[in-house]
């Protein structure tokens, strides 16, 4: 699942607290993860020579501080792909999502406690931070806001954690609003699913009724 395409796919891990605040359940919920600084304005059209002033005029930063913001923003708008994966964690899960391209979302405002610089994301599942390897979980004790994971993706051994939390039937909390139509209907596609001549097919059907059917 992980490793999937012929092109190189990076792994990042990404600060979930944002102005000091928690975003875990947001980013969840609204499919998206961002970073602060959202006086610069929308940097996919502003060119990186100018990052710099919009910082200074928005922020007052010294040296190390500029020099490290603009690190931040050139590698969540420029390195960072489509395609790619993404690591955010609370105090028990790490959650894997593929990420989506970069989007400046002002449609609230820039105040200093809103986000606009986004990237979408689809979560794929999520891993208890006991079960990560040593090499995952050096890259989520990076203190920096957006950190590379420095192996190949492989190395990180996500695929191991999303099969067994799939099959656990542990999925990304809140779970997305339907309506009751289009629940019926793949509650219809899954009960065709159970007469498959394929046994894994029916495994699965059955797993994802029984798992719709709990109180």
């Amino acid at each position: 699942m992980i490793e999937r395409k012929a092109v190189l796919v990076n792994l990042y891990h990404i600060q979930s607290s944002v102005y000091g605040v928690n975003r875990v359940k947001s980013f969840l919920e609204e499919h998206f993860i961002g970073i602060a600084w959202s006086g610069t304005g929308d940097l996919e059209h502003t060119p990186p020579e100018l990052w710099k002033e919009k910082l200074v005029e928005h922020y007052g930063f010294d040296e190390w501080e500029l020099a490290n913001t603009l690190a931040t923003l050139h590698m969540f708008v420029n390195l960072m792909q489509d395609g790619d994966y993404v690591l955010i964690n609370d105090d028990e899960w790490t959650y894997v999502g593929d990420i989506g391209d970069y989007y400046y979302d002002d449609s609230a405002g820039t105040e200093e406690d809103l986000i606009c610089h986004r990237r979408g994301v689809t979560w794929l599942g999520r891993i208890p931070l006991a079960e990560l390897n040593d090499k995952v979980q050096a890259l989520q004790k990076d203190s920096s806001i957006l950190a590379k994971f420095d192996y190949p993706v492989s190395l990180a051994e996500l695929d191991r954690g999303l099969a067994v939390t799939a099959a656990s039937g542990a999925v990304i909390p809140p779970p997305v609003e339907l309506d009751e139509a289009t629940i019926q209907a793949a509650l219809h596609v899954l009960r065709e699913a159970l007469h498959s001549e394929e046994e894994e097919l029916r495994i699965r059907a059955a797993t994802a009724i029984l798992q719709y059917a709990k109180p």
